[in-house]
């Protein structure tokens, strides 16, 4: 389509070729009239010339030539008037004398009455052959323009000239052709009727109707148009093509559909209406779609469809080696008003299927990497959503809302990264064999958003969510400045402020790693959990308070088997209402129903101490003050089903006045019933391997007992020594030794010696 101008315009030029044989003519005619015979024309029976017939017109002011008409014959009839030439020659000079425009016709036939003129064979037209150069040249007429044609009618009243013939062009880079050609000097309308090809410095135009306005500088194409250029195609309904210049400048199409195909790519695009821009070298720069635009970008593994009511296409060229002219290939796109951009995976053997990627936003900007083989980038700076709909049963449908993003392809159009600000997703899983609805749909909300994918492939390999990352899964909620999930693997990490809830309690610390496969957790750096009271819980299976919530603070913190079995590790302190227990250690395992605690253990126990009843119209009595029992030792370890705490490596026992040590503890805590299922007191404890027990009575009065073993019942205040020789020193009361056993109470002064045969019991009193 370059200098489509000129082009068309030499489809008019046989008509200025008629017009000087015309004006020829008209002055043979009058000389006819003058003089018998045309002083130039020798007498004969049939008027033809036999010698040939020539006219010449030069410029009166500058002497140059205008005109030079040569005929094989001439005949003139006078009834009707009537003037025929054959072998017309005519060269049309310009006003500077450098080119002239040859024409031949096979004949020329002008009536005077009608003042039309006929040409019924053929006509031929060269442009612009130098004035020192021959026209019948071989080498000559290569480089010029030719116009072949027949049929020609001149009405020299209206000036309109019109063939109903085939109409044809050669010219160095190209050719043409047309059924049917009209032109009015008048209006300076060119009409081509019919089946009208044109082909100029690989631009290929096709259309059924073709009017060329001189004056407008437009070319009309209807009632459709088809325009190809290397491996671009354009058809379209009505086309106009304005030009600047005699080059094309732009065109503007109804309803185009156009076709981009190259090796490992195929493009298409259309709209209700389009405008095309070109360069001064014919070549397309930008297309411009409005109303229902569409663009389908198809590679060997994807296809992707962008729509939207504008689409702004811009194309770039590439310079080739070996070629004149460079390629032109889609460089970008820009789609807006309720832009879709649709990314879906082509079906291959062996392959199989990625999600279809749907991309909505007010506007969508594509990218494509240099030569415009593959997609380098999608962006919207505006409000989107990015929706990834299932192709596989067992694949999660997900969207995701975004202030805008920005979608980062790799090799082969394989989405590489993905970044989103002020992102809000939500994800819904399949619903998996066995289960009677689909899980509930899960949530998260951060500032901004990374996704990483796998090299060549569709598959997300982790996803990165920084700023006020938020998780919610049904009653499992999540919070932490940072969020990393690794999709391979499943794993969700935590960073900074990271905190996880759901109906049974929540946990925080610096650091959360969490596996989605099998709800395994880590929890690093200031790591404080609560857990809320269990409501089927069993009488008996706390060693704490079962009607308080569970409350551990630590450095670290391990939750595994669906939190069945839970470690806390580093500074661990634990607690449920008053009652607690620290150790550098704490393992958790609940389908056992054991406590391990190890280093540094402390453990404390409260005795909830209830009032009586109050008699009738009575204010009920304060509580009495609460009672708490310490234990110290290496270790520990707790059996829920029995309600015992073993305690090892060296026990010490505080409570009220009394401290007990020994090498090993057993505690045994009050049994839960549903009268006092809150109460998580000690009920008694044995103590083994080298056991002191030291009462304080009172101000510098105390009692120490000391055994093998030792038995302590809190209600009763009763400690029981036995073994390795028990014996009680009472430093203002004297000595009391058991070779079995010795009983007394501690809160008063009744003490019990049981001896053996032969092994009396010993006591020695102290004098005051």
């Amino acid at each position: 389509m370059r200098r489509a101008s000129s082009l068309l315009a030499f489809a008019a030029l046989f008509i200025t070729a008629i017009v000087g044989i015309t004006y020829a003519i008209r002055r043979a005619a009058e000389q006819h009239r003058v003089h018998a015979t045309p002083p130039h024309l020798k007498d004969s029976e049939d008027g033809l010339a036999p010698s040939g017939w020539r006219y010449n017109k030069d410029d009166p002011k500058t002497n140059r030539p205008v005109v030079r008409l040569y005929a094989s014959s001439m005949r003139v009839t006078n009834n009707p008037s009537a003037f025929e030439l054959h072998g017309v020659a005519l060269k049309l000079y310009n006003k500077k004398d450098a080119n002239y425009t040859y024409i031949k016709a096979e004949n020329a036939h002008f009536e005077e009455r009608s003042e039309v003129m006929k040409s019924d064979g053929p006509v031929s037209i060269v442009m612009n052959v130098p004035v020192d150069k021959d026209a019948e040249n071989k080498d000559e007429l290569a480089k010029r323009v030719q116009v072949q044609t027949s049929g020609v009618t001149y009405d020299t009243k209206t000036l309109k000239a019109q063939t109903d013939q085939l109409a044809t062009f050669i010219f160095p880079n190209g050719s043409g052709k047309a059924v049917g050609v009209e032109y009015d000097p008048n209006t300076k309308l060119l009409h081509m009727k019919s089946q009208v090809v044109l082909d100029r410095n690989g631009m290929h135009v096709e259309t059924s109707d073709l009017i060329f306005n001189e004056a407008e500088q437009k070319i009309y194409l209807s009632p459709w148009s088809k325009l190809q250029r290397q491996t671009m195609n354009i058809q379209a309904q009505k086309s106009v093509v304005t030009l600047i210049d005699g080059k094309v400048h732009q065109i503007d199409s109804e309803q185009p559909k156009g076709t981009d195909d190259r090796k490992g790519r195929h493009v298409e695009y259309s709209a209700d209406q389009m405008v095309a821009h070109f360069d001064d070298d014919g070549n397309m720069t930008e297309v411009l779609g409005s109303h229902h635009a569409r663009v389908l970008s198809s590679q060997e593994r994807a296809q992707t469809v962008i729509t939207g009511d504008q689409a702004d296409l811009h194309f770039e060229l590439e310079q080739k080696a070996g070629k004149d002219t460079p390629d032109s290939y889609l460089q970008s796109v820009t789609a807006s008003g309720n832009a879709v951009a649709e990314s879906s995976p082509i079906e291959q053997p062996g392959v199989t299927p990625t999600e279809t990627r749907i991309l909505r936003s007010e506007t969508i900007d594509l990218d494509m990497k240099p030569g415009g083989q593959e997609v380098q980038e999608i962006r919207t700076l505006q409000k989107a959503q990015l929706e990834f709909k299932p192709n596989r049963p067992e694949q999660v449908h997900r969207v995701l809302d975004s202030s805008k993003m920005r979608i980062v392809y790799g090799a082969h159009s394989y989405v590489d990264t993905f970044i989103g600000w002020n992102v809000a997703t939500r994800t819904d899983k399949p619903v998996t064999p066995g289960q009677k609805k689909a899980p509930s749909p899960a949530f998260t909300w951060s500032d901004d958003m990374t996704a990483k994918f796998q090299p060549n492939s569709s598959e997300i390999d982790h996803i990165e969510q920084r700023g006020n990352f938020r998780y919610q899964e049904g009653t499992r909620k999540a919070s932490s400045n940072k969020a990393i999930l690794e999709q391979k693997i499943n794993r969700i990490t935590l960073i900074d402020r990271a905190k996880v809830l759901d109906d049974t309690g929540s946990t925080s610390g610096d650091l959360i790693v969490m596996d989605q496969s099998n709800g395994d957790m880590d929890v690093t750096g200031k790591v404080f959990s609560v857990r809320a009271p269990e409501k089927n819980q069993k009488p008996g299976t706390s060693m704490l308070d079962e009607t308080q919530p569970l409350q551990a603070k630590a450095d670290k913190m391990r939750s595994r088997d669906d939190n069945s079995n839970i470690f806390y590790d580093g500074n661990v302190v634990m607690w449920q209402g008053a009652n607690r227990i620290t150790a550098d250690k704490i393992e958790i395992n609940r389908d056992e129903s054991v406590l391990h605690a190890s280093g540094n253990v402390i453990s404390e126990l409260v005795d909830n101490q209830k009032s009586a009843p109050p008699p009738d119209g009575k204010a009920a009595a304060p509580a009495a003050n609460p009672i708490y029992t310490t234990v110290k030792a290496p270790d520990l370890i707790y059996h829920d089903d029995t309600r015992v705490a073993l305690y090892s490596g060296g026990v010490t026992l505080l409570r009220n006045t009394m401290t007990v040590t020994s090498k090993e503890l057993r505690a045994f805590l009050t049994p839960k019933a549903n009268n006092n299922s809150g109460d998580s007191s000690l009920d008694h404890a044995f103590a083994d391997g080298n056991l002191v027990v030291v009462d304080v009575l009172g101000p510098n009065h105390t009692r120490t007992g000391c055994a093998d073993h030792g038995e302590y019942y809190t209600k009763a205040d009763k400690v029981i020594l036995s073994g390795g020789q028990p014996q009680i020193v009472d430093n203002i009361r004297g000595i009391t030794k058991g070779p079995k056993q010795i009983t007394y109470f501690s809160g008063d002064d009744r003490l019990m010696v049981e001896g053996e045969y032969q092994k009396p019991a010993f006591s020695k009193m102290i004098k005051k």
